[in-house]
């Protein structure tokens, strides 16, 4: 075989070769792309198709029917207070409340000073992160058996006012919701707090100290330097704060189930879906959808337009 025959047959034997391992490298990432595209198809498009589509529909005993009987009944439930939808939609915008206007300051207030290493810190930051090691089950448990009837909050109190007191504050309609709006509160500190403390710890020591030098105080060093310098940071919480406003639900399920005046907007559709209504809760959510959608673009363009972002 000659030299230029040669170089022939292994340059085609080369090609052959070439193409052989790209098809199996094209196999081997369909095989890897077709589960979560499956999954996606299905579990994402397939199944929020069919939610907008339930949405509008009714069953009867004809059959099911096209309708806009669902919202015309949200929209009328809505203007009773009574009603379990009307309370949901309050606690909600109480859970929205008490996590993004009460919880937000405090967390990057306490992030704050964990950063700055305060006296027993260390403490602190245990105490505060507690939460979000422990299982949720176990600790609404130790929280309701605190405040239980006969639990260490009553006891206190009757020590500190000298008489019997015994609040039921887990079954009572006018106290239970706060109760639990103060254990989200508790309970929601941890990860905001590694987020901004991270934050904080990129930002470059020299600004700091340059700040001190300049007669900087601890508040003006946190509102005119931390805040600024972790915006991009802050700001990502707060949109997921807000777009979360008609999703909230909080441990509605371990404490109460709804009862007490306690049901929020996320609880309010699982208990229908249970009962096996599809309909009118698909009619909530499309609607609390359409809501939030605008609510959160303006939110983001605010945002992204107050502070420009600082790279260091």
């Amino acid at each position: 075989m000659s030299p230029k025959t040669n170089f022939a047959y292994y340059s085609k034997y080369s090609r052959k070769i070439r193409r052989n391992v790209k098809i199996k490298r094209d196999l081997f990432i369909l095989a890897l792309m077709i589960i979560p595209v499956l999954n996606y198809l299905v579990f994402f498009v397939y199944v929020n198709a069919r939610s907008i589509a339930m949405a509008f529909q009714m069953t009867t005993s004809q059959g099911t029917i096209w309708t806009f009987d669902n919202f015309t009944r949200f929209f009328r439930e809505v203007q009773i207070p009574e009603l379990d939808i009307s309370v949901a939609i309050k606690n909600n915008f109480l859970l929205f409340i008490e996590g993004t206007v009460i919880g937000t300051p405090l967390c990057l207030l306490l992030s704050y000073f964990l950063y700055k290493k305060i006296k027993g810190y260390r403490i602190f930051r245990v105490i505060f992160f507690l939460p979000s090691i422990i299982s949720g089950v176990v600790l609404v448990g130790l929280y309701k058996n605190i405040f239980a009837t006969n639990g260490p909050v009553n006891e206190i109190l009757s020590i500190i006012f000298q008489r019997q007191i015994s609040i039921e504050w887990m079954v009572d309609d006018n106290i239970t919701m706060y109760c639990i709006l103060f254990f989200c509160l508790w309970s929601g500190f941890g990860g905001g707090m590694i987020l901004y403390t991270g934050a904080m710890n990129r930002i470059p020591k020299d600004v700091l100290e340059y700040a001190k030098l300049d007669g900087c105080s601890s508040f003006r060093e946190l509102v005119q330097i931390i805040i600024p310098m972790i915006w991009p940071t802050l700001s990502t919480q707060l949109l997921f704060s807000i777009s979360g406003i008609f999703v909230a639900s909080g441990p509605i399920l371990l404490f109460t189930k709804g009862q007490f005046k306690t049901m929020t907007l996320g609880y309010f559709i699982l208990e229908q879906v249970e009962g096996g209504s599809y309909e009118y809760p698909s009619a909530i959510g499309l609607f609390f959808t359409l809501v939030s959608i605008p609510i959160v673009l303006i939110t983001r363009k605010i945002f992204n337009s107050t502070i420009e972002d600082i790279q260091y």
